[in-house]
């Protein structure tokens, strides 16, 4: 949570800089010019002071009064929310320093109700599954960085590049959804924790959509996920590519900070 509050708080405070700096550019427009419009047919009528102007002779300035009044009620919106935005952030280091701050021979006494995103990443990394697998009939297959037995090459960059920044992942972690009204296993590509908020994620690399069997088969799995609440976008990040495209690299990197970080 820390990390996209403080994001977030970045990204307003540099709409609230720049609109600074464009005010002081225009050298701040004057109270008594305040603007007014109503509309008139089809179009509308603009009054500065109280009095009408012709929109074609000074439509630079009536815009320039909108623009300014549009700013002076925003900038003050903007501080608003980023000072909501920063107490959230002293409330959520409040809340987790509650359990953190405890001995540890209380801490294993007990979960407690609001847990800290390192405590959920512990706990993640801790679980012990029994994965799909492989037969002795399976490829090879590819050698992660990590030391892990992995599909394809597509796989192991998928793989590499969460390690590389520091996600924690689980590779083929069954994951139980109800299916017509039958509890089976399923084993998404990847299953992951956002290192900002410990919200679970899913990746499924979509390796073959040229082929029509394999197409049928991930449409009935998206379809699954969906039908248990997961959904594409939000909890499913997918990853595709056929024989004649391969796997675009860059979005994978793109996925995984905009998802998992």
């Amino acid at each position: 949570m820390k990390k996209r509050v403080s994001l977030e708080i970045l990204k307003l405070e540099t709409i609230r800089l720049n609109i600074l700096k464009e005010e002081k550019r225009m050298n701040r427009l004057t109270e008594h010019e305040k603007l007014r419009c109503k509309k008139q047919k089809n179009s509308f009528q603009y009054y500065i002071g109280g009095k009408f102007v012709g929109k074609r002779a000074k439509m630079e300035h009536i815009r320039a009064l909108a623009v300014a009044e549009y700013h002076d009620k925003l900038l003050r919106a903007l501080n608003i929310e980023i000072r909501a935005l920063q107490r959230a952030m002293q409330t959520d280091q409040k809340l987790s320093d509650v359990y953190r701050c405890m001995h540890k021979g209380k801490q294993v006494l007990f979960q407690p109700e609001y847990s800290p995103v390192e405590m959920i990443i512990q706990k993640f990394e801790k679980e012990e599954y029994v994965g799909l697998g492989f037969s002795e009939s399976d490829p090879a297959g590819y050698i992660t960085n990590r030391g892990e037995r992995v599909r394809s090459k597509s796989e192991k960059i998928i793989a590499d590049e969460l390690d590389r920044q520091g996600i924690p992942y689980k590779y083929e972690k069954p994951l139980k959804l109800n299916v017509d009204g039958m509890v089976k296993d399923f084993y998404p590509d990847f299953t992951a924790l956002n290192i900002s908020t410990g919200e679970v994620k899913y990746l499924e690399h979509l390796g073959m959509m040229d082929n029509p069997h394999y197409y049928k088969n991930t449409l009935a799995k998206l379809d699954a996920y969906e039908k248990n609440g997961l959904l594409i976008g939000r909890d499913i990040i997918l990853l595709h590519e056929s024989f004649s495209r391969p796997l675009n690299t860059r979005s994978v990197v793109n996925y995984i900070k905009e998802f998992l970080t």
